[in-house]
């Protein structure tokens, strides 16, 4: 039973609101008609008793309750659009319970009054009238059963209690019958009651079941839609919008975004830090594209675009996300420089559909990325055929890994004042099945794009340790800044030099200086590794980088190579002259042989000995060979100098 009081307490749970709210709709839509049975029924006792009692009982009396009775009844029609808060609704049912009370008192009164002044028939009539109208009313009330049984205690009991001792049997009789079947009703009113509240409660949880159901539903759907680190709409949000815009018709620019240097934040700092700057990086972009469109995060550090615009529209966008993110960001303690380069596809000037929107703007990114970051490009056909070039050489370039179709070629480096071989640089070479020659140039980049390259350096390391075991030379070979980010690059070095029983003096690791400022720390961790073995460590492409003076410091390096840029210039250009010179001194101020790289003449060599370069490598002094043509020529050969 809920508690009911006057004032009203504080309700516990949904439930007991729900419930209270329930009571007060049904008991809206059924006290007024009780109301007029009521009336009604009082109509028929002033009948049955006119002529037996004063007019006062049997019309003045009546009708002081049927105005009562009226006013309850108006006091809810005029709530029947109206609902009270939960709160509220205990005040109008305790009043509906103490005005049940007086109106029955009233009534059953009344109707002792006109009981006395009967005869036997008329007090039969009379009395059933009562239970009748008492009956009425409780079924009335079945939604507040203390209501009913006010009702059965205040207007029916006193005329059931007269008929029983009556001292007339039939009187008697009917008397029993009635106060077994208000037995009944009570005992119905309280299961039925019980019934209603079970039903309303089981509405309820089925209710607050469906709400959390919708709710889920929200929450899976936001989580399907949606990225949880940024809150931006995600790959699968952006994939319905292209497929419902492309739809529509209407031009549309897709932008996809990259973060440059994000990773290396990432890496330094923590993934928190990188996560914040995600998060600061959704939050510009989407300030920067406001009203134009709409900002998705693909996932990693990619992002997207829609931009409701023409080409022109697209690109303005993009220039306006590539300064944007070049400004730096962070909080108090810390600053990040990073950028982005953005793809451009249009709709539907590029794509007629998602899928090769979506795959135009990648190629597109791709070239903005290939283009030296934090730049946007627009896609071209062009871009189109040269990314499927690129394909087909890369899937050629698995099967031909599979075949041993890489071969390793060898350069001799040669020691410009005998004129006697060094060593010699490997160098892969790679025939396709139709007769066309690869060079290194095309598919190594595309090596290390794929993740293959590192494959590439050791199989073809595998076969020349083989080939030049009995060579007693140097065999120096180029290492990739994607290489040196392996933590296992070393042992798996030292594992082929062990398998093929190569003593590791003979071999020297080349790296660039770009290989070091990708990311110094890792690089420096590798070489070290190699170097305690006894390998080799040269600095090649010497004079292209940024910093050459702290890298030569950072690590222990062998000897040093100097750009063939320089050395095919020295000829004709004093700058070149001039800055060979400067390396040369340099390196010998640090005790480090030099190697003069792509030595055509010998005008050029002649010039690069005299100012102390101790050796050179190029096409003066031989192509790149196969290991028979090597073996023909005379492993150490002599060359004649001029």
């Amino acid at each position: 039973m809920l508690r009911l009081s006057f004032p009203a307490e504080p309700i516990d749970s949904d439930q007991e609101r729900a419930i209270l709210v329930e009571q007060f709709r049904a008991l809206r839509k059924q006290v007024p008609l009780m109301y007029v049975m009521m009336f009604v029924d009082a109509a028929f006792l002033s009948f049955a008793a006119h002529g037996t009692v004063s007019p006062y009982w049997s019309l003045g009396m009546p009708a002081a309750l049927a105005l009562f009775s009226g006013i309850r009844a108006l006091f809810w029609l005029q709530r029947r659009s109206f609902t009270p808060a939960p709160e509220a609704i205990p005040r109008y049912l305790t009043g509906t319970i103490i005005v049940a009370a007086i109106l029955s008192f009233g009534f059953g009164s009344w109707g002792l009054v006109l009981y006395a002044e009967g005869d036997l028939v008329r007090r039969a009539c009379i009395a059933l009238y009562i239970f009748i109208g008492a009956i009425s009313c409780c079924y009335c009330l079945h939604p507040l059963p203390r209501a009913g049984q006010a009702v059965l205690l205040f207007g029916a009991l006193p005329a059931t209690l007269c008929l029983i001792f009556s001292g007339d049997w039939f009187l008697c009789g009917l008397g029993v019958n009635i106060l077994l079947v208000a037995t009944v009703i009570l005992r119905i009113l309280r299961t039925s009651h019980a019934g209603f509240i079970e039903v309303l409660a089981s509405r309820t949880d089925m209710a607050a079941e469906k709400r959390r159901a919708q709710g889920a539903e929200q929450r899976a759907h936001q989580l399907a839609y949606h990225d949880p680190l940024t809150g931006l709409p995600n790959r699968r949000a952006l994939a319905e919008a292209l497929e419902n815009r492309t739809a529509d018709g209407d031009p549309l620019g897709l932008l996809v975004i990259d973060l440059d240097h994000f990773k290396s934040v990432n890496d330094v700092h923590g993934h928190p830090v990188g996560d914040q700057l995600l998060r600061d990086v959704a939050a510009r972009l989407s300030a920067v594209v406001a009203e134009q469109g709409t900002s998705y995060r693909l996932g990693g550090d990619e992002f997207a675009v829609i931009v409701e615009a023409g080409a022109e529209g697209a690109r303005r966008t993009a220039n306006a996300i590539v300064h944007a993110m070049r400004k730096p960001f962070g909080s108090f303690d810390l600053v990040h420089h990073i950028g982005a380069s953005v793809g451009i596809s249009l709709y539907p000037d590029d794509a007629l559909d998602r899928e090769t929107l979506m795959r135009r703007a990648d190629i597109a990114l791709y070239a903005a990325k290939q283009s030296g970051r934090s730049q946007h490009c627009a896609f071209e056909p062009m871009l189109d055929a040269e990314i499927r070039r690129r394909a087909a050489i890369e899937s050629e370039m698995r099967e031909a890994m599979a075949a041993d179709a890489f071969v390793p070629y060898y350069q001799p480096i040669v020691d410009l004042r005998s004129g006697t071989t060094f060593g010699y640089e490997l160098l892969a070479r790679w025939r396709r099945a139709d007769g066309e020659e690869i060079g290194p140039d095309q598919f190594i980049p595309i090596a290390e794009e794929c993740g293959l390259i590192n494959e590439l350096m050791l199989r073809l390391l595998r076969r020349a340790c083989a080939e030049t075991r009995h060579w007693n030379t140097i065999i120096a070979i180029n290492v990739s800044p994607t290489q040196l980010r392996d933590p296992w690059f070393s042992q798996k070095v030292l594992a082929v030099l062990k398998q093929e029983q190569f003593p590791p003096p003979r071999l020297s690791i080349e790296i660039t200086e770009n290989a070091l400022i990708a990311d110094a720390e890792s690089a420096k961790q590798t070489v070290e590794s190699l170097k305690n073995q006894g390998i080799r460590l040269a600095l090649d492409d010497f004079g292209t980088g940024y910093s050459s003076l702290q890298h030569l410091q950072m690590l222990p390096f062998d000897k040093i190579k100097i750009d063939r840029t320089y050395i095919r210039a020295i000829e004709r250009d004093p700058a070149a002259l001039r800055m060979v010179r400067a390396m040369i001194a340099m390196a010998q101020t640090l005790g480090l042989p030099v190697v003069a790289e792509g030595i055509e003449t010998a005008a050029t060599a002649r010039i690069v000995r005299e100012l102390g370069c101790r050796l050179g490598q190029g096409f003066l002094f031989g192509h790149a060979m196969a290991c028979a043509d090597v073996e023909a020529h005379g492993i150490e050969g002599w060359i004649q100098l001029a």
